[in-house]
C-alpha cells in the first residue's frame, strides 16, 4: 500500500472519530509556595490567557495573585459536551493521565502525574489531583483547591533542621465551545 493511502485513511479516521462539535477544554495545575487568596486568584483569571500564563515552568503574569506560581501541568484537549474524554501525555521521565467527564457548562477532572519509571527497583512517584466546578462563561476558573501546611524535618551534616511548608495547589479549567 502507498503511503499516501495510509496517511490518507489515517487523516479520514482522525476526523471521523472526533466530533463535528467539539469545543477546547485547557486544564492546568499551579503550585504556589505560601497561602494564596482565593477570591483575588478568581479575579486575576478573568482576564488572561490560561495557556499563555502557563507555557513554562513558571506562571508568566505580572499581576499579583498569579505571580510566583509553579506549572505542574497544563494542556488543551478537544473534548464534546456531555462526553467523558482521557488522555496520556508521556515527556521525559513524566507520565499524565487525565480523565473527566463535562456536561453542559460543568467539568470534572481528575489527573495522576507519574514521575520515574514505574518497572522493577526504579523509584517512582505519583501525584493525583482531582476537581470538578463550573467552566460556563469561555474564563479560566479554579475547579479545585489543596492547601498542605505543615512541617518536616531535615538532617544537613548531621544538624536537624525542622522546616514550615505552606502549599497552595489549584486546577484551573477553561472550556471553549
Amino acid at each position: 500500500m502507498r503511503p499516501t493511502l495510509i496517511f490518507a485513511a489515517v487523516v479520514s479516521f482522525l476526523s471521523a472519530s472526533l466530533p463535528a462539535h467539539a469545543g477546547r477544554l485547557d486544564l492546568a495545575v499551579i503550585q504556589y509556595t505560601d497561602a494564596r487568596d482565593l477570591d483575588a486568584i478568581a479575579q486575576a483569571l478573568q482576564g488572561v490567557d490560561l495557556m499563555k500564563i502557563t507555557d513554562s515552568d513558571r506562571v508568566e503574569s505580572k499581576l499579583p495573585a498569579l505571580h510566583a506560581g509553579w506549572v505542574v501541568f497544563n494542556q488543551s484537549l478537544a473534548v464534546a459536551p456531555g462526553s467523558n474524554f482521557a488522555n496520556s501525555t508521556r515527556l521525559g521521565n513524566q507520565r499524565a493521565d487525565v480523565s473527566g467527564s463535562i456536561n453542559g457548562s460543568s467539568v470534572s477532572v481528575q489527573i495522576a502525574i507519574l514521575e520515574g519509571v514505574k518497572v522493577g527497583l526504579r523509584k517512582y512517584r505519583e501525584s493525583t489531583y482531582a476537581g470538578a466546578g463550573s467552566v460556563a462563561g469561555g474564563v479560566p476558573r479554579v475547579i479545585a483547591v489543596r492547601q498542605s501546611k505543615g512541617k518536616t524535618q531535615t538532617a544537613i551534616k548531621g544538624r536537624a533542621k525542622i522546616e514550615e511548608y505552606n502549599y497552595t495547589t489549584l486546577i484551573v479549567a477553561r472550556y471553549v465551545p
